[in-house]
């Protein structure tokens, strides 16, 4: 999928570095959200 810059990301469901679910609702009710998609790293 392929977004422009400015536009609305999809909801989702990720975990963050300790294994706790997040979801992009819950993380947008404190203000905006920044996306960083980091490449190459496994």
């Amino acid at each position: 999928m392929k977004l422009s810059p400015g536009s609305s990301a999809p909801e989702f469901n990720t975990s963050d570095s300790n294994d706790v679910g997040i979801r992009l609702s819950g993380l947008i009710t404190d203000g905006p959200v920044v996306l960083v998609f980091l490449r190459g790293f496994t």
